[in-house]
């Protein structure tokens, strides 16, 4: 599959390397370092904390309630992939 954290309720992850698509979706408690990720990051989050210190893909947040992200972006792109 290409998710990980998909529907996660606790715990912690700390990722050497880039995450593929829909990372953290629906996680709903669970804390993770990442150094990238790709499309539909954080969808329908409700809960926890999830950094990414890298690239990210489109669509980041669609749907996200609860919890929270932070984002390394040096170059100023972010907010073109945001879903608010």
């Amino acid at each position: 599959g290409n998710t990980c954290l998909y529907g996660a309720t606790g715990g912690q992850l700390f990722a050497s390397g880039r995450a593929g698509e829909r990372f953290g979706v629906r996680n709903s408690g669970t804390d993770a370092v990442v150094e990238g990720v790709g499309d539909h990051c954080c969808e329908y989050m409700t809960a926890g904390t999830i950094v990414v210190l890298g690239p990210a893909g489109r669509n980041i947040g669609a749907g996200m309630t609860g919890g929270l992200a932070y984002f390394y972006d040096p170059t100023g792109h972010l907010p073109v992939f945001l879903n608010t």
